[in-house]
Order: structure tokens, then C-alpha cells, then sequence
């Protein structure tokens, strides 16, 4: 597993000789403050450090990433792959059960330090002003479609969740300006999501991407991308389902959606009630 999470603060440390006094500035504060980082934008930790955000982008770019996110993303990953390996031996003595609810809580948590207010609320805005939503999703990631298809249907706002490669390509021909494609893929390169969100785009569609990997070529021109961890960052990564920070990303923008319009709410509470009805009814008869 050491092999496939990239040891970020190891990579930094073997570069500070190459550094400048600003970058070593940087390094240093990244180094001592892993929580500030997983938590903060990159304009609070430009702030925090007093230096430009050119220069942070500047200094990711020097330690082998593609820019803040991609460093952010792998910085997290690293933090919490060093975090259990210092729980080893505690997590010996523990029973399978607990051992994986560890795992499945530190990814929660993780996911909560990469996805940010503001990108949850451009993606509500979107989903708000469109004509027609279709959501893209391939094996497990066509369970967090589905989930968010539901649970856009329940407060009033019809979807459509689509898994076969044809049909993405045809629901995207058929995209206008006024639509929009939400993205799910773990790699952010399945071929059949990858030409389905190629067409939307070609036909002005809004797209949100949600994957596990940035600058992959789903979040290429993408309105919005969510990214969020990949479940290799944990130990029993082999024991867990694909699609679970995707349907953490799918409860944080139904909690936007409730917030920021009491009709949601309302529209949520009715149809809740209509189902817990229909259920008793016939749990009666039964």
C-alpha cells in the first residue's frame, strides 16, 4: 500500500536544499501545520503564510504536482496513510467491525477536508437553473447517481440517472445550454463517461465532475469538479464499497439544497410522509 499513496512531506523534505527562501517558508508551515492545510483554501493558507497564492501554486508545481488541488488531494491522502500506520498495532487488537468503521470514518473525514462550501453551492446553482439533469455512472458509481437522482426526486426536481454507454451518448447529443451532467467515475477516465461528458460539452451542457482524481479528463472544462479521496488512502481498502465519498458528496449537496430554500424542506417532509404512509398501509395489510 506504501507504493500507491504518494509520501508527500517525504517528497518535500528531500527538496528543501533546492528550495528559496520562500519556498522553504512554505515547505516549513506545510510540514508543522497538516490540519491548517487539509482545512483551509489555498487563499487562507497564502494568507496564514504571507505569501501570494502564485507562489504556493509555484512551489506544488516544484514538489512533482499539477497545481494546488493535486497537491492538496495527495497531501491529505499521506497524512491520514501515516496517521494508520502509527495505529497499526491498535488496530491488531481490534475486531474487524471496529477496524473498518475506522477506515470508513477517516475517509469521511478526509472527504470533508477536500470539498468546499462554495463548490457545493456553484453545484446547487447549477442544478437550480437547469432544464434537465442527467447523471452519468458506470458499476459503483451509478449507485451514487442513482442515490442522487432519488433524492433530488424527493424534494421535487426530476433527473435522469443513466449507466449504459449509449444511452449517455444520446442524452448527451440532445444537451442544450440549458442542461447539465453530473459526472461520477472513481478514475475521472472511463471511456464511456469520458465521450458522454465530451458531447454534453461540445453542446454547451454544464458539467460536475465528481471523481477521485484532478486533472482527469472528466474535469477538463468541467463547471464544477468535486474531488474527493480515494478509498486507497484507508487500510481495508479492499473491504470497502468504490462509492462512498461519492454518496457523502451526494448528502452534502442535498444538506445545500435544504438550506438554502425552506420549500425544499417542505417538499422533503411531504413526500417522507406520503412514503412512511404508503409503508404502514401495507404493513397493515400484510
Amino acid at each position: 500500500m506504501s507504493s500507491q499513496v504518494p509520501a508527500v512531506i517525504a517528497k518535500i523534505v528531500s527538496q528543501t536544499q533546492k528550495f528559496t527562501y520562500g519556498e522553504n517558508q512554505i515547505a516549513s508551515f506545510v510540514i508543522h501545520n497538516p490540519e491548517f492545510i487539509t482545512s483551509n483554501t489555498i487563499t487562507g493558507i497564502a494568507n496564514e503564510i504571507g505569501v501570494s497564492e502564485t507562489s504556493i501554486n509555484r512551489f506544488c508545481k516544484k514538489v512533482g504536482f499539477k497545481g494546488f488541488i493535486d497537491f492538496k488531494i495527495a497531501f491529505a491522502q499521506d497524512a491520514f496513510y501515516r496517521e494508520m500506520q502509527a495505529k497499526k498495532k491498535e488496530r491488531r487488537e481490534i475486531n474487524p467491525i471496529d477496524a473498518l468503521a475506522l477506515d470508513y470514518n477517516e475517509l469521511i473525514v478526509n472527504t470533508s477536508a477536500l470539498v468546499t462550501e462554495e463548490q457545493l453551492h456553484r453545484v446547487v446553482d447549477i442544478l437550480k437553473s437547469s432544464r434537465r439533469i442527467f447523471m452519468f455512472g458506470l458499476f459503483d458509481s451509478f449507485l451514487a447517481a442513482i442515490a442522487l437522482k432519488n433524492r433530488l426526486a424527493i424534494i421535487g426536481i426530476i433527473s435522469e440517472a443513466i449507466s449504459d454507454s449509449r444511452a449517455m451518448k444520446i442524452a448527451a447529443s440532445q444537451c442544450t445550454s440549458e442542461d447539465v451532467v453530473i459526472a461520477f467515475s472513481r478514475s475521472g477516465s472511463t471511456r464511456e463517461i469520458v465521450d458522454g461528458v465530451s458531447i454534453a460539452q461540445v453542446n454547451q451542457a454544464k458539467t460536475i465532475a465528481v471523481t477521485c482524481y484532478d486533472s482527469s479528463p472528466i474535469t477538463e472544462n468541467a463547471n464544477v469538479s468535486i474531488i474527493v479521496p480515494d478509498k486507497i488512502s484507508v487500510n481495508n481498502s479492499a473491504l470497502m464499497s468504490n462509492h462512498i465519498t461519492f454518496l457523502f458528496v451526494v448528502d452534502l449537496i442535498m444538506s445545500i439544497f435544504i438550506s438554502s430554500d425552506k420549500s425544499y424542506l417542505k417538499k422533503k417532509l411531504d413526500s417522507e410522509a406520503i412514503l412512511a404512509r404508503d409503508q404502514s398501509i401495507t404493513n397493515y395489510f400484510l
